[in-house]
């Protein structure tokens, strides 16, 4: 719960997911951006292009809902910031986790993920593909599977840069990295394999139609 202000607001001391001074359950968004704050201090530029990459591969956020957020952090005393000149007329701030939103991401992180409503238009299309041209749709399916072949050879890149830096040891500060990585590769690799078997089965559909025809 946020007040009017959109400032967390008091709540009891000590329960998962509430500031470590007793502040209200901090939003996703917020979780989020602790998350991408827990290696190093960040401007509020880096962080942005963070959110986009690597984050944004598995959690999605506007960039005009990030900056609100990170005032609301630093009122919940969760992160603070150091400014300095910019090139505009802005400041530029550096901001870093306190002490206390270390304490909130460390259990945070060992909390049960909230459930998620699964959105996936390629599965809900295939719910329905018996209302479409066959043809057409194996074409639909044939296209997907190039994306997907093309997120998981940039992904593959960016794993080996990281088992090149040694991240694929547990013990490596980005080893977090490597494993969403991997994750991600494993995946689409999936999800490529059943793109291309719904192609197929579409394909000798075609077939068996022509044949008795």
């Amino acid at each position: 719960m946020q007040s009017s202000a959109g400032a967390y607001v008091k709540a009891d001391i000590g329960q998962p997911g509430c500031g470590g001074n007793g502040l209200e359950t901090i939003s996703a968004l917020g979780h989020a951006l602790l998350c991408a704050l827990h290696r190093e201090p960040l401007t509020g530029y880096d962080l942005v292009r963070r959110m986009r990459r690597p984050i944004g591969y598995y959690w999605s956020a506007q960039q005009s809902q990030i900056y609100p957020e990170l005032t609301r952090l630093t009122e919940a005393g969760l992160i603070e910031h150091e400014a300095e000149p910019g090139p505009g007329p802005r400041q530029r701030k550096t901001h870093r986790l306190t002490a206390a939103g270390r304490d909130e991401l460390a259990a945070w992180l060992v909390s049960p993920p909230a459930p998620h409503a699964p959105r996936d238009e390629a599965v809900l299309k295939t719910y329905a593909l018996a209302a479409a041209d066959p043809s057409r749709m194996r074409e639909m399916y044939l296209r997907e599977a190039g994306s997907c072949e093309q997120r998981r050879a940039d992904f593959e890149r960016q794993r080996a840069d990281l088992v090149a830096r040694g991240a694929d040891r547990p013990e490596h500060p980005e080893f977090g990295s490597y494993a969403t990585l991997n994750l991600a590769v494993s995946s689409l690799v999936v999800r490529t394999d059943w793109c291309r078997w719904v192609a197929d089965r579409l394909d000798e559909r075609a077939s068996r139609s022509g044949g008795a025809g």
